[in-house]
Order: structure tokens, then C-alpha cells, then sequence
């Protein structure tokens, strides 16, 4: 009978070997499978960070403990409250913003209501001032981080309650409507200044009370 001729003697030496090394190894492991890890389930397929079934059940978009480990989202501000809660007018022209009178140019918006009817706070703020003078009258302002805008209101029938410092919420009672001061007529003068404090630029407040308004 003719003689088999092995032209790579090394490599089959070392595919033998390798055989027996693993043979070996189940013999001195009792107790485990001998079947091999079917790929899928292999700690190596999920990667060094994450398991093998979490990884699968994060696939499948079925994990709440993974879910609930995210950070909350961060909620929007509250939207802004209209300033005064009642019927309302905006005068005429002289009312407005930016038109002149004696001596300045005006630079806030009047809005006219009922005497005592509640102003309100438009913004979570802090209020930066409240005082009375003869000419803002009993006045109050507060400042919005979230929008970094000044709201100014004059005019007020009595003192706030409020003082600097404090923290209020939109939709907060910070006064009622009034004539104190140098005003003709129970009304609310508006003032909406950029920063905080009432140095910085001043805005025309006619267009937030309108979409205000129109959100109530």
C-alpha cells in the first residue's frame, strides 16, 4: 500500500495539539459545557461596557432601568402672564411708547384699568426695587433670568408688600392698578428694560401685551 506524504508536517503537529490542549482543559473543568457560547450571547458582542443581555434588551428598546437612569429633560419656563387681570384698554397714541412729553420721551406703555384691579407678575423674577416717589408713584420692578429683561410697573394704588430680593412666581398678585404719582387716571405704566435694573435699553412694551393678551 502506497505511503501517505504530509508536505506540511508542522501544521497538522499543531492543529493535533491544539486539540488535545482543549480537550484537556474541558476534562480538568467538570460541570461546564462542553458546547460552544453561541456568538450572540458572548459578553465579547456586547462590548466591554455593556453585557451581553443588556445590550440586546437596550437593542429592543426594553430596558426602564437604563431609561430611568437618564437625566431628566429640562422643562421650558413658564410662558409669561398678562400683567393685569381684567378688562383693559391702550389709550391712544400719547399712550404709547417712545412718544414725546414734557420734557422726556415716554417709556412705557399705559394700559388702562378698573382702580384695584390686580397686577400681576409676567415672569418668574426677583424683584430689584419697590418704592414710591412723586413721580413713578408706588412702582415695583422684577427681573427674569430666563428672559434677562427688567418688567417695570408705576403708578400702583398702594406699596407693594414686596421687597427687594424677593422671589416671585408668574401670575403673582404684586399690586393693584392705580393713579399715584404724577399720572392722569387709574392705569398701569409698563416698562420692559433689557438687564437688570431699569438703566439698561428700553423696549416697546405694546407688542408682548398684545401676545400676552391674546394667551389668556
Amino acid at each position: 500500500m502506497p505511503s501517505l506524504v504530509f508536505t506540511r508536517p508542522r501544521a497538522i503537529a499543531a492543529v493535533i495539539v491544539t486539540g488535545a490542549a482543549l480537550a484537556a482543559l474541558a476534562a480538568d473543568a467538570p460541570g461546564q459545557p462542553t458546547t460552544p457560547t453561541p456568538l450572540d450571547q458572548s459578553p465579547l458582542a456586547a462590548g466591554p461596557h455593556r453585557p451581553a443581555a443588556a445590550h440586546h434588551a437596550w437593542l429592543q428598546g426594553s430596558l426602564p432601568a437604563l431609561d430611568g437612569a437618564l437625566p431628566p429633560r429640562r422643562s421650558s419656563p413658564p410662558r409669561a402672564v398678562f400683567p393685569i387681570r381684567g378688562a383693559v384698554d391702550y389709550g391712544t397714541e400719547i399712550n404709547r411708547f417712545g412718544v414725546p412729553r414734557s420734557g422726556h420721551t415716554h417709556g412705557g406703555q399705559d394700559v388702562f384699568a378698573a382702580a384695584g384691579t390686580p397686577l400681576l407678575a409676567v415672569r418668574e423674577a426677583v424683584v430689584v426695587e419697590a418704592g414710591s416717589d412723586g413721580g413713578r408713584g408706588n412702582h415695583i420692578a422684577i427681573y427674569s433670568r430666563a428672559t434677562r429683561r427688567t418688567y417695570a410697573y408705576f403708578h400702583m394704588q398702594e406699596p407693594t408688600s414686596l421687597t427687594t430680593g424677593a422671589r416671585v412666581r408668574a401670575g403673582r398678585v404684586v399690586g393693584r392698578v392705580g393713579c399715584s404719582g404724577s399720572c392722569q387716571g387709574d392705569h398701569l405704566h409698563f416698562e420692559v428694560h433689557r438687564g437688570r435694573g431699569g438703566a439698561g435699553p428700553a423696549e416697546d412694551p405694546l407688542p408682548l401685551l398684545r401676545r400676552w393678551q391674546n394667551r389668556r
